[in-house]
């Protein structure tokens, strides 16, 4: 006899089981021991049982980083719509520290996740598709248009502007090798260079 089929509410029980199980393996070990058996055995499902659920084990370890993230960009999306866009830029720079410091386990994995070679690689999207990049995007513009940022193209001051902070915040932790000072106030200094940088321009 078939089994009867599940209702909505038990598939979403399920996913929020694997996830938890997902999560939980994630904050003891990393992702150097995830594997679809050991989270399977964790939630108590069968390893297709996930698969029917998320299409590979990359797609089940960002679903753990999309719903804080996504808050992140919406808190980001609030503040471009204030001040002139020094103010702004700055404001959207440190909401993103700021989540790095709160969210330390989310945004390792949202923005610090290494992927193992045995894991698919997630689809590339353009830089226009992503929220966050768009945010920055668009101030660097505005800022540009109205002479407080120097000229150039907005991709590449952007992705600068992005990596400059990201590396300090995430050097220490993945050149675990070198005694790197992980203070906040490395993370402050970046972003006044940075300022100093993208405030200089060809009048200057």
């Amino acid at each position: 006899m078939a089994r009867p089929a599940l209702t909505d509410e038990q598939r979403r029980g399920i996913r929020r089981s694997i996830r938890a199980a997902a999560s939980k393996l994630h904050a003891e070990n990393g992702m150097q021991d995830i594997s679809a058996r050991a989270i399977a055995q964790s939630a108590g499902v069968s390893v297709g049982t996930i698969y029917s659920h998320f299409g590979n084990l990359t797609e089940l370890m960002q679903s753990l980083w999309k719903q804080p993230a996504r808050k992140m960009i919406e808190d980001m999306e609030s503040a471009a719509n204030t001040g002139n866009a020094t103010e702004r830029l700055k404001n959207l720079i440190d909401i993103y520290i700021q989540f790095s410091r709160d969210n330390w386990s989310v945004y390792r994995g949202a923005f610090m996740f290494v992927r193992p070679d045995e894991h698919e690689a997630p689809p590339q999207v353009a830089l226009d598709q992503d929220r966050m990049f768009k945010i920055l995007k668009q101030t660097i513009i505005d800022g540009q248009s109205r002479g407080e940022f120097r000229s150039g193209d907005p991709d590449q001051i952007t992705q600068t502007l992005w990596s400059g902070i990201h590396g300090a915040i995430a050097l220490p932790t993945n050149f675990h090798r070198l005694a790197l000072d992980a203070s906040p106030e490395r993370v402050d200094s970046m972003l006044d260079l940075l300022f100093e940088w993208v405030q200089t321009t060809t009048n200057s």
